[in-house]
């Protein structure tokens, strides 16, 4: 039978005012580690021994633990949405951690990929709940503004970073004040106490790497946040269709199998392929400015980590004014032109970053690029959250997002990898950076309007024949395995 009416809320009460809190923790770490891992790109590569072309293999393993997060996604239909989110924010804390004590590029690389792995799971799962418990009218506001606590991770870490890849305070004050001497610096010494502590645990040798630090730093809030996770309940949506046990460890493969066949059955194929080509467009913009923008920045501009930072805080800063602006307009205006409108704009910025050396410049077109990013994803976050019934919403969310959506993820940190020795930084990304002017027409053509609508009646506008699909569409095989 189909959900119930009453899964759809009318209103926002306390209870979604926190779990909207709990959830924002998940995206927060979405950019934070991100940002992270860009940030401290020269200091590790300088620690670890890693070249130019190598960074790029780095980039593009850590973005499959992003693949790698389809599989544990796929559970989500059938343990619940809760259970799930409790295993992923356990496995991020631990191996962004771990990454503190890498000795080699080899366990740099290893932790990274699993921690992705964990943490992007874990923000499918946020924007699949803020999708099915919030209302109709407010369902893309809510989505944008959770993904712009993404945005917020970056402008955080971006102000922060200075205080902890410090520069030599030995070779004097450096442009402006660069160098921030780690005495009274207690962000320093906070992170630096923490990855000396993981370094003598697990018995490795202390070196003082800055970078350590500042992943050693994540550990804190990856602790408030499993400590509020205890206090969220069960979606309203996927309790109400109670999936049957299976009986034995081979009943429940058996049932998972058959599940995740459905989304590429008739009803469902369509919608499977269109977000997953959309994720795919998106990230011909979103890999080459996360994978090679600070190392263009610091190495071939000669910008200081104090300028990077303030460059990417104001960046980022219209990131949140992107997510902001994109979950009104798309509740009001429509699916369908803010996205294909924003598609165009990031093509054409994030080309103009790799292009332009002068600092104002820089600050224009990353603001620019960040808007236009940030408001793209969320547009595709919305869809991807929206196209799907309650049944096999993580599973398509799986397929389209975290699996096939993420090919030009990574696939495009190696691409321009391969072209840096003959086009440089600049024109390697220039190559990749008209792809979502094909995304614009992608969304014109194909994509669906969703404005204003039930997850229910989009059920239904998408399987007209079927008048909607619920938990009795799903085949006995894919709800208990015999």
């Amino acid at each position: 039978m189909q959900p119930a009416p009453a899964v759809e809320r009318e209103r926002v009460g306390p209870y979604l005012v926190f779990l909207f809190g709990v959830l924002a923790i998940a995206t927060f770490f979405e950019g934070f580690d991100a940002a992270m891992l860009t940030i401290a790109a020269p200091d590790a590569r300088a620690t670890l021994d890693i070249s130019r072309g190598e960074w790029g293999v780095i980039f593009a393993i850590n973005r499959l633990g992003m693949v790698g997060s389809f599989f544990l996604l796929l559970f989500a239909d059938r343990w619940g949405r809760r259970n799930l989110m409790m295993i992923t924010i356990v496995g991020f804390a631990f191996f962004n951690g771990m990454t503190a004590v890498a000795g080699d590029k080899f366990e740099f690389c290893a932790y990274q990929f699993l921690a992705r792995l964990f943490l992007t799971a874990e923000v499918a799962l946020a924007l699949i709940v803020i999708g099915e418990e919030f209302p109709a009218r407010l369902r893309g506001r809510a989505i944008a503004l959770v993904t712009s606590f993404a945005t917020l991770g970056v402008m955080v870490i971006a102000k922060a970073s200075p205080y902890v890849l410090l520069l030599d305070c030995a070779t004097g004050t450096l442009q402006g004040g660069d160098c921030v001497p780690p005495d009274g610096n207690w962000l320093h010494s906070l992170g630096t106490t923490i990855a000396v502590a993981l370094q003598t645990l697990t018995g490795r040798t202390v070196d003082g790497a800055d970078w350590r630090a500042l992943y050693a730093l994540g550990l804190v809030p990856a602790v408030v946040g499993l400590a509020m996770r205890f206090a969220m309940r069960e979606t309203q949506r996927f309790s109400a269709l109670k999936p049957e046990a299976a009986p034995t460890l081979r009943h429940e493969m058996r049932a998972q199998y058959e599940r995740a066949k459905i989304p590429w059955q008739d009803g469902y194929r369509r919608q499977t392929w269109l977000v997953a080509l959309l994720w795919n467009l998106v990230h011909l913009v979103t890999a080459p400015a996360v994978a090679f923008w600070v190392i263009y920045a610091r190495e071939d501009l000669g910008f200081t980590p104090r300028i990077v930072g303030d460059i990417l805080f104001w960046g980022y800063g219209g990131g949140v004014v992107g997510h902001y602006l994109t979950g009104y307009l798309i509740d009001r205006v429509g699916r369908k032109p803010i996205c294909a409108g924003l598609y165009v704009v990031a093509s054409v910025a994030i080309f103009m970053l790799f292009q332009t050396t002068a600092l104002s410049q820089q600050y224009f077109w990353m603001i620019g690029t960040v808007f236009s990013f940030a408001a793209a994803n969320t547009v595709t976050n919305v869809y991807a959250a929206e196209l799907f019934p309650t049944a096999i919403r993580a599973t398509g969310y799986a397929f389209t997002t975290n699996l096939f959506g993420r090919a030009t993820e990574v696939g495009v940190p190696l691409i321009v990898s391969a072209l840096l020795p003959a086009l440089g930084i600049s024109w390697s990304v220039g190559v990749v950076a008209f792809g979502p002017i094909a995304g614009a027409w992608v969304v014109w053509r194909y994509a669906p309007e969703t404005k204003g609508l039930t997850l229910e009646q989009i059920e239904k506008m998408l399987m007209p024949a079927k008048g909607g699909a619920d938990a009795a569409d799903v085949p006995e095989r894919a709800r208990t395995g015999t």
